[in-house]
């Protein structure tokens, strides 16, 4: 049954012969949205949630409250009478015997009604010390009046194996009636997330599956937290808010329903939720769950950001600015499917004219994007693409700066293309780039053997190289073993720490010997003896005992020489 139907039972509630009803279903699915919305313009219905309440006596005092409050005015005359009584506006103020007695008065007024419904919510969220046999005590005892009804509302689904048993044989004699609620009302989605949003997401929404409303409900805000945070003027035809909508709304399914768990065909569910796979988890929400689906398909990029925004709470103005100046400064051309054979040729041919054309500001993304298009359109057609991986790699290498920040993530990040050719592009520039950055971080680690003034910055340097280390710790390539040959024949890249040093410079040291101890892990020969007997001829060759006592602390804590 339909959530949005428990309106049409509570509607014809006195009209229907039973007094004792359960609304059973799973959370989410709308139960208590349902309930409270046919209840809002009746009157003589009570509405008590159960949840977190430790005793019946919790619920008691709830359910008295609120006879107290509607029925007011009937027991004013009774407290005017009483001395030492204040009633506030919002409030009854009495006495703990007082209670008591006014608590009977109305039970005994209740007795006298025909038209009393009394709604008991969240019967599976109590807490464990909650006895529900007890609510089903209360049940059988105040339905002896025919003139009371009660309606249930729970989810059974989620009591313990143990509480289903006592719910579902207290249930049976108790309860005339259960109906059970298998899904949400199709026009819930839609009344969740308006007119304006509704529109742009219900395709996402029908292409996946949502397990109950408030992911909707979460999504609703989300988008709206987001729209808020993001200055009006910044949105324009590229920017656009309706990406923002998608974005957003494929974000909190991913998180809340998908419980950020990657589904690929043919192969079982992987959890990835951790920070350092934030960009595979965004790259799946673009393909899997967005479809690709954009406006402008440079909005893509918004998505590991607004995935922290919605896992943290948190996330950095300065980058939403800059992937909306990187938007804006975008252009679209024309999709290689829609030209002509001719026009294709003629792209093709003047290629190279439009690569020395390009502004250097354009995001590698970009380029590789308008080079696939290219590539792709070819290589299905037979189309000759006279173009070259290096030269591409070429251009890439000549306006872009790889060297002081290369990461293999950052390659990786890089959707893998449709076409061969711009797969190779990004497999040789991410090889280039490697080699060079590698290269480069040698040559500056050569270099700060010979230094004595360290800075912070130095620091970075060598935590670089032990980054390096650490990727090749389990590699016997060539490459491994030409740092291992660099490094024997630079003094181990040690800068000696003689006479007077810096609290930098020792914690270089340190940082360097522990890249001699892991780059040494896992290799046949092992090259920490190497290293011992190096420095140990360089404490014999200094008088500084000073000097002598740091590098034999050195040797000893990380090359296990004794």
């Amino acid at each position: 049954m339909e959530a949005a139907k428990i309106m049409n039972i509570i509607d014809k509630l006195d009209d229907l012969p039973y007094r004792r009803i359960l609304f059973d279903g799973t959370w989410g699915i709308g139960k208590t949205k349902y309930t409270r919305d046919s209840i809002k313009d009746k009157e003589n219905y009570y509405y008590v949630s159960l949840f977190g309440k430790r005793n019946i006596d919790a619920f008691y005092q709830e359910l008295y409250y609120l006879l107290l409050s509607k029925h007011k005015v009937k027991f004013k005359k009774l407290l005017n009478n009483m001395e030492n009584i204040n009633l506030s506006l919002f409030g009854v103020n009495i006495s703990v015997p007082l209670i008591s007695d006014i608590f009977i008065d109305i039970q005994k007024q209740l007795e006298s009604k025909s038209n009393i419904t009394i709604i008991i919510d969240d019967l599976e969220r109590t807490n464990d010390d909650f006895d529900i046999k007890e609510i089903f005590g209360f049940i059988d005892s105040i339905t002896k009046n025919k003139g009371i009804k009660i309606i249930l509302v729970a989810s059974s689904d989620n009591f313990s194996n143990q509480e289903k048993i006592t719910f579902e044989g207290c249930a049976e004699k108790s309860i005339d009636r259960i109906y059970k609620i298998t899904t949400y009302s199709k026009d819930a989605p839609e009344k969740i997330m308006g007119n304006q949003i509704w529109p742009i997401v219900k395709e996402i929404y029908q292409d996946n599956e949502f397990k109950n409303l408030r992911t909707l409900e979460k999504a609703d805000l989300f988008i709206k937290e987001v729209i808020h945070e993001i200055p009006n003027n910044e949105f324009t035809d590229k920017f656009n808010k309706e990406d923002i909508y998608k974005i957003c709304f494929s974000v909190v399914l991913f998180v809340v329903d998908h419980k950020c768990k990657m589904n690929h065909p043919g192969e079982e569910e992987e959890e990835n939720n951790d920070a350092n796979n934030s960009k595979e988890l965004s790259n799946y929400i673009w393909h899997s769950i967005i479809k690709k689906n954009l406006n402008n398909s440079m909005m893509h990029n918004l998505i590991p950001v607004i995935l922290g925004w919605f896992l943290t709470g948190d996330f950095s103005r300065a980058q939403v600015k800059e992937l909306v100046k990187q938007v804006d400064a975008y252009l679209e051309s024309t999709l290689p499917l829609f030209m002509s054979e001719e026009q294709i040729i003629k792209e093709v041919d003047h290629f190279s004219t439009f690569i020395e054309n390009l502004d250097s500001d354009i995001s590698i993304k970009n380029f590789l994007q308008r080079l696939d298009e290219l590539a792709s359109i070819t290589e299905k057609t037979n189309l000759d693409f006279n173009y070259s991986v290096d030269e591409a790699v070429d251009w890439m290498k000549k306006n872009k700066d790889f060297n002081n920040n290369y990461d293999d993530i950052y390659f990786d990040n890089f959707v893998r293309r449709e076409s061969s050719f711009i797969n190779e592009v990004i497999l040789k520039l991410q090889t280039t780039i490697k080699s060079d950055y590698r290269n480069n971080l040698l040559k500056v680690m050569i270099e700060n053997t010979n230094k004595q003034n360290f800075t912070p910055n130095d620091l970075d340097i060598v935590t670089e190289f032990k980054k390096l280390i650490h990727e090749l710790k389990n590699d016997n390539s060539k490459e491994r073993e030409n740092v291992i040959r660099e490094m024997k024949n630079n003094k181990w890249f040690l800068p000696l720490p003689l006479g007077e040093i810096t609290h930098f410079h020792w914690t270089y040291c340190h940082k360097l010997f522990k890249c001699i101890q892991e780059i040494d892990y896992g290799r046949e020969e092992s090259i920490t003896e190497d290293a011992s007997k190096y420095f140990n001829q360089e404490i014999d060759n200094y008088p500084d005992e000073i000097f002598k006592h740091r590098l034999r602390h050195l040797i000893k804590q990380y090359l296990d020489v004794a």
